[in-house]
């Protein structure tokens, strides 16, 4: 890649571009180790992020979630029901699969089939709905975003007080997610067969059981060089045109944000003055600085200076609620409505903003009452 098209790509990529910066700017004020920048980049988690998003990208390809919902759905139906359906699909597959491959499946299925049955006043409304329900669903796994399986590891939490913290949350958002579908408009609404391609589990089948192996990864039960020498040879083997879906730009950005905070880590004022003022405020201060820098960056940044696993977790999985920003896979599902022939941009933010503030309004009256 020329100079010239790193540019471009930096321009585009602005997160990208800003963490860069930081980790030059923030290298500047240590001296230069190599054994020191290799030793702040999280090789396991980024090679686990790697395997996690190859193995995604082949079971989308695959066809199997449309396929799932194809058998799901054929004649006559209702259009809240359909409503609910893609929705809640992006709820409980991004516990998995994370929240933002969770918007890219299933939001253009869901544009497809609405725009399909002429539930048009469904779209705007569906969709912010999807990208709510991923973003608070993928809460609950140390796998269902990035920055749950960096405090995961950071932490070296167990997956049963790991669970603790969150599914009080989840569980809460659920609630309110499915009460907030029951204004969905409500008509009959018919869907025809479709006869589809047939599905290849000779393909499908070997990346779960790929998919198994991440997880017992996460469970520390399978070493992480193990992983790596079976996964990426079986992917490469499969298709190797999987490694092109994989998303480097969030590989970079996390190995950008290490070296920055690997970095600060080594500065001897900066070991101890922001740890004090953080302490206690770790929720209220991840929440907000998510809002600005949005939630993995804040996570990574805020890490080294707290031990409080728990207000860290919740505060930057809560603070992805709020501005379209906080959770950038709020910018994929938004992406995907801008692309429609009905899309409103305006009053899609206005509503984006205003449901996810209230569900905001919610949690923080949860937080601070009962925890």
């Amino acid at each position: 890649m020329s100079v010239t098209s790193c540019r471009q790509y930096l321009r585009h990529n602005p997160d990208l571009a800003a963490a860069l910066v930081f980790a030059l700017a923030a290298s500047c004020f240590v001296p230069f180790s190599p054994a020191a920048l290799l030793g702040s980049i999280n090789l396991p988690l980024l090679g686990l992020l790697f395997c996690l998003m190859s193995i995604v990208a082949g079971l989308r390809q695959s066809g199997l979630f449309a396929a799932l919902y194809q058998h799901l759905f054929q004649g006559e139906t209702s259009s809240r029901t359909l409503g609910r359906f893609f929705i809640f699909s992006c709820f409980f597959s991004s516990m998995l699969i994370t929240n933002d491959v969770a918007l890219i499946i299933f939001v253009p299925l869901a544009i497809l089939a609405l725009t399909e049955v002429r539930a048009i006043r469904l779209l705007m409304p569906v969709v912010i709905w999807q990208t709510i329900a991923a973003n608070m669903g993928s809460m609950l796994t140390p796998i269902g975003n990035p920055q749950n399986l960096f405090i995961y590891s950071y932490y070296e939490l167990s997956l049963a007080d790991f669970l603790s913290i969150t599914f009080p949350v989840v569980l809460i958002s659920g609630g309110i997610i499915y009460l907030a579908t029951c204004f969905l408009q409500d008509k009959p609404v018919n869907i025809a067969a479709q006869s589809g391609k047939r599905l290849s589990w000779h393909r499908i089948l070997p990346l779960l059981l790929l998919f198994v192996l991440c997880l017992l990864n996460v469970l520390r039960i399978m070493p992480f060089f193990a992983l790596m020498l079976i996964v990426v040879p079986a992917i490469a083997l499969l298709d190797r045109k999987l490694f092109y879906e994989v998303d480097y730009k969030l590989l970079l950005l996390f190995t950008f944000l290490f070296i920055g905070v690997g970095s600060l880590a080594r500065i001897p004022y900066l070991q101890e003055g922001p740890a004090a003022l953080l302490t206690g405020h770790e929720f209220l201060v991840s929440l907000l600085l998510s809002q600005v820098i949005s939630n993995v960056p804040a996570t990574v940044m805020l890490a080294q200076y707290t031990t409080a696993s728990a207000p860290l977790l919740l505060g930057v999985n809560i603070g992805g609620l709020g501005t379209i920003i906080a959770s950038m896979a709020s910018v994929i599902s938004f992406k995907a409505y801008q692309g429609t022939r009905f899309h409103k941009t305006g009053p899609y933010l206005s509503l984006f903003t205003l449901a996810n503030l209230g569900l905001l309004a919610i949690l923080l009256v949860y937080y601070y009452l009962c925890l």
